[in-house]
């Protein structure tokens, strides 16, 4: 129940006054991370979301995986769906006349079996940062990151006349060459945010630090991060049903697909024997 319920975060415990009904819209979840620069639009990272039903919720998030928006050279099949995801993002923001800074926005997409037509769909347009440490993942695997794109676009190039705006003699010393990042990134290496989701509730019993040695040294993991509240003894353990019940985090990248597949798997697999809890 929503309405009159709690307004999360409200610091004058204001309660929901009204519902906005919303068209559920199935398919593939992506989200887009966009830099603008007076208008000239480049995707940072493209995200596809890995969601499930697990523990009584119908969507919950067990991976976030970095994916190319390009192929690395013209011999690989078209990015289609890819392609059409950045393209209507741009044409969002253009729209909504965002023509500065960074974006954060995500779509579902769908396509139809019998004519192959894909369809983009707006979830959100969010003007900050990835709510996530997307930044090691996406320099290993990428190059670069959205912050670096960020001052590239604000500190601009040594060439400026790309742009209408007029940048401080000052910051000369300070500009990264916005010029020669491409509007739609390839990437290196097969990377991914893996969600740890936990399957048991209650009072925490044991911490299985043994699986968590397990999943360390999985090839892919480059770090995994488990939130300290879950770290003690005698605390209180939900199921995970969004990602604010989250436990904690892994970090994977691997050159090598099979590999990256196997180690995401065995992750998710392990997730099952992090905590015990009182009977």
């Amino acid at each position: 129940k929503i309405h009159s319920s709690p307004v999360f975060g409200s610091s004058t415990a204001a309660k929901h006054q009204s519902v906005l009904v919303q068209e559920f819209a199935s398919g593939t979840e992506y989200a887009i991370d966009v830099v603008c620069r007076d208008g000239d639009r480049k995707v940072a990272a493209l995200w596809k979301y890995d969601k499930r039903s697990v523990n009584g919720a119908p969507f919950v998030y067990f991976m976030t995986q970095l994916i190319p928006a390009a192929n690395n050279d013209d011999e690989g099949p078209k990015k289609d769906v890819e392609e059409a995801v950045c393209n209507y993002v741009f044409n969002a923001l253009e729209a909504l006349d965002i023509r500065w800074g960074l974006s954060h926005v995500e779509v579902i997409v769908t396509r139809n079996a019998e004519t192959g037509s894909i369809q983009v769909r707006l979830v959100e347009v969010n003007c900050r940062q990835h709510n996530t440490d997307f930044m090691p993942l996406t320099n290993a695997c990428v190059g670069y990151n959205a912050l670096d794109m960020v001052l590239a676009a604000y500190l601009g190039d040594s060439d400026e006349s790309s742009s209408s705006h007029e940048y401080p003699e000052e910051t000369v010393h300070l500009r990264l060459p916005w010029d020669s990042l491409p509007a739609l990134p390839t990437t290196r290496a097969h990377g991914a945010i893996i969600h740890f989701v936990s399957h048991v509730s209650g009072k925490i019993s044991r911490i299985n630090y043994e699986v968590f040695d397990q999943m360390e040294e999985l090839p892919s993991v480059m770090d995994m991060h488990v939130y300290p509240h879950f770290l003690d003894e005698g605390n209180e353990i939900e199921k995970t049903v969004d990602i604010r019940s989250d436990t904690g985090w892994a970090h994977v990248m691997n050159d090598d697909e099979e590999e990256f597949q196997r180690d995401v798997a065995r992750l998710i697999e392990l997730q099952k024997e992090m905590f015990d809890v009182e009977e």
